[in-house]
């Protein structure tokens, strides 16, 4: 008598659910664990390009005997002023980019035609991996049709308007700050008799304690597109690449008036920000961080007493 086969296994449909029904909860698990290994990833790459950019500032300063001018508003016949050139054209050569800068001409303001072919070109050392806006949302800031490059990455100007320090009336787009107490990368305006250079000498209240560089790359609301302009536009009334400290970190975006040079620095980071020091350290900042301490760490030169910055 011939043995019968076994007839072979098979799920049953209340079994493949709850099959599925475990691999969409692993999968649930796992997606958050990912997020942030991405994102931690992301801000370290960030941090990367701020210790490059701040090294190379400090490259130009040692080849040149000051920093790079934040931006320049007035031809000065005492300097090599441009107008509306940035310190991120300045420090080309120092991030391998000579070729890029030997196309910049900057004897010519930052919005002639040839200097606005330059702003369309992509620095990857400009933008960090969390930012989401790659381009200006100036409609003025176009070449060939196709809009300039943005950074995320800005020069400390200083102290901004209503923080208690020294400025001078810059227009419409916000005041800037003026030395003793202006920052590290101040946009020179010669109208104003800012006719100085800053070297690192000059940052008396120690460049450990000094921001040089800040992080703004954070998400706009939606039917906002003029924050962020391009990365060769200098000062031109409102300065594009250098800003004031004015505000808490992610609380203030451009009101389309009268706060250009004194947006908020910010970014899609988990609360707060990146940040490089005078001394080419980058820390990350809370976003609830004292502003009073934000503003002290901005000037070179206040002789304020350094608080801390977490």
């Amino acid at each position: 008598m011939r043995s019968r086969k076994a007839a072979p296994s098979a799920f049953t449909l209340i079994e493949l659910l709850v099959v599925i029904a475990i691999i969409a909860i692993l999968i649930g698990l796992l997606l958050p664990a990912v997020q942030k290994v991405r994102e931690a990833a992301a801000r370290m790459s960030c941090q990367n390009n701020l210790k490059q950019l701040a090294l190379a500032v400090h490259l130009y300063e040692n080849s040149n005997g000051k920093l790079p001018h934040g931006a320049e508003m007035d031809i000065d016949p005492s300097s090599n002023a441009v107008p509306g050139t940035t310190w991120l054209v300045y420090i080309l050569p120092n991030i391998e980019q000579g070729n890029v800068y030997s196309q910049y001409n900057t004897q010519a303001a930052y919005n002639s035609a040839g200097n606005l072919a330059v702003g369309t070109l992509s620095m990857k050392m400009f933008h960090c991996p969390s930012g989401s806006k790659a381009v200006t949302g100036n409609g003025s800031e176009v070449s060939g049709g196709v809009p300039n490059d943005t950074t995320h990455y800005y020069g400390i100007m200083g102290p901004g308007s209503g923080t208690g320090y020294p400025v001078s009336n810059a227009g419409t787009n916000g005041a800037y700050a003026t030395p003793p107490t202006a920052g590290m990368l101040i946009s020179w305006d010669v109208s104003m008799g800012l006719r100085g250079t800053v070297n690192l000498t000059d940052v008396t209240d120690g460049t450990s304690n000094t921001i040089m560089i800040g992080e703004r790359s954070q998400n706009l609301p939606i039917g906002m597109n003029s924050d962020y302009r391009s990365w060769v536009r200098g000062n031109n009334a409102g300065s594009g690449a250098t800003k004031n400290i004015a505000v808490p970190i992610n609380s203030t975006v451009y009101n389309g008036s009268n706060n250009f040079n004194d947006i908020s620095m910010g970014s899609n980071h988990t609360n707060g920000a990146n940040f490089a020091m005078g001394d080419g350290s980058v820390r990350f900042v809370s976003q609830g961080v004292s502003l009073v301490n934000l503003v002290i760490a901005s000037s070179i030169n206040g002789k304020e007493v350094a608080l801390p910055l977490d």
